[in-house]
């Protein structure tokens, strides 16, 4: 998480920073909605010093412990479609099963699928929640497939994560370093090494 800008500790968009100290947990407020929270639930108490370096040990501790590092820092300048167009993707998608695991697991993944559930002369429309690495998702009406195989797929995902969303928001990746995709993975496809085969392109 350290190699895209976070950390166990980073605070951007936080109203509270919790910290579990093993007894408990102390409470850093970092908005006025934090505030009234806490002032909400009068459970809190006043931390002393020593509730306050222990924190700070834990937070060091925890950063010691991310020894990964990714370099993003040619993504930017990288052309799309020669990078779209690079021989690594076969290489890449290769081992995938398409299961999924990764975007579900994913917590900068949002895709989705609408669909009608009628009952009688009634509905609802639904938005569920879905994957781009499963077929049926860009599957259009006429029959047509815009990423009907695999590699199209496994390459679309990286592509959005590591490229698409760089050149969009010029503001980091939508990785938030968690590694959860990379636990958990059947096939150990590791997003990391991707990410590096991406920088690393010379195309």
């Amino acid at each position: 998480c350290t190699s895209v800008g976070g950390g166990p500790f980073d605070e951007a968009g936080l109203d509270i920073l919790l910290t579990d100290t093993g007894e408990g947990f102390l409470a850093k407020i970092l908005t006025e909605k934090g505030n009234n929270l806490i002032e909400a639930g009068k459970v809190a108490e006043a931390a002393d010093e020593a509730l306050i370096e222990k924190a700070g040990a834990i937070e060091r501790e925890a950063e010691g412990k991310i020894i990964s590092k990714v370099d993003t820092s040619k993504l930017r300048e990288l052309d799309a479609l020669a990078l779209y167009e690079a021989d690594f993707w076969e290489e890449v998608h290769f081992a995938c099963i398409n299961c999924g695991v990764c975007t579900y697991l994913c917590p900068t993944c949002w895709c989705f699928d609408i669909q009608d559930e009628t009952h009688g002369q009634s509905g609802v429309r639904m938005r569920n929640w879905d994957s781009c690495m499963f077929p049926l998702f860009t599957l259009h009406a006429s029959g047509h497939n815009p990423r009907g195989e695999k590699m199209q797929r496994v390459r679309q995902r990286f592509m959005h994560k590591l490229k698409y969303y760089v050149d969009k928001y010029k503001n980091g990746v939508a990785c938030v370093g968690c590694g959860r995709c990379v636990e958990h993975c059947p096939v150990n496809i590791d997003i990391r090494e991707v990410c590096q085969l991406m920088n690393d392109y010379k195309g």
